[in-house]
């Protein structure tokens, strides 16, 4: 079956420092059959002051759907999932842009070559 991914709306594109921000999207099976997808939360923390994974997995959550119907999936990112171990060995939260990619595999241009569904990102920024 084929899976789209459209709508990500974040509730904020500033939050504060030390906030939750909650997000939903829509995901259709537009196959011709019944099926499941894996949806994949990845973050991003694009200005870290420290060497940070360029992406990670902060969350997912499997999702059945008949052939044709669409759901609306709603998933919150904490402040931890934005956090990093620093230098020191601290776990850390700093203010800067994130970058957040939803789909069905990880980040990157090889799974949308194997067949994968095209993703949806958005950016935010912790102030």
């Amino acid at each position: 079956s084929n899976f789209e991914y459209s709508d990500l709306k974040l509730e904020k594109n500033k939050i504060a420092i030390g906030n939750s921000l909650n997000l939903s999207l829509t995901l259709k099976n537009s196959g011709a059959s019944d099926s499941a997808e894996v949806v994949q939360f990845y973050l991003s923390d694009v200005q870290a002051s420290s060497i940070v994974p360029l992406h990670h997995l902060v969350g997912f959550e499997r999702v059945e759907l008949k052939a044709g119907e669409s759901r609306t999936i709603k998933f919150s990112i904490t402040p931890e999932m934005m956090s990093f171990i620093n230098d020191d060995g601290k776990l850390t939260l700093e203010p800067g842009e994130f970058r957040l990619e939803v789909g069905g595999c990880s980040p990157g241009k090889r799974g949308q070559e194997l067949g994968a569904s095209k993703p949806v990102i958005a950016t935010f920024e912790v102030q």
